[in-house]
């Protein structure tokens, strides 16, 4: 093999090796927004085309519940569906998606709960 092939074997090994590891990198639902007096929360996450990855429903509600916690509120239940959005266009197509959900905080209603207030 001659030193410019083995060169571009590496290269090329390289670039697979990186792409794949794009593929597997953890991404984690982040807060995006909200509001405190409705007590609603919402959670986004990003992706590239052609990369969506697989992320945990539990995980997106643990966040939503955290902030609704610090707003004082008791849990938080999902809304039904979440938003697609195209957050980066480039010659027409989208290279960067942002999914989104909405959370409902809720007040602890049990006679207990409203005992330990």
């Amino acid at each position: 093999m001659t030193r410019s092939l083995r060169a571009f074997a590496l290269i090329a090994a390289s670039i697979l090796v990186l792409d794949l590891l794009g593929c597997v990198a953890t991404k984690q639902w982040a807060l995006s927004g909200g509001d405190r007096k409705s007590g609603v929360v919402r959670v986004s996450y990003e992706y590239p085309e052609f990369k969506q990855p697989s992320l945990s429903d539990a995980q997106a509600l643990e966040v939503a519940a955290r902030r609704c916690n610090g707003w004082g509120y008791h849990d938080a239940e999902p809304i039904a569906g979440q938003i697609r959005q195209c957050s980066n266009k480039d010659d027409g197509n989208c290279d960067l998606w942002t999914v989104t959900r909405e959370y409902q905080c809720k007040t602890d209603t049990s006679y207990a709960g409203r005992l330990s207030k």
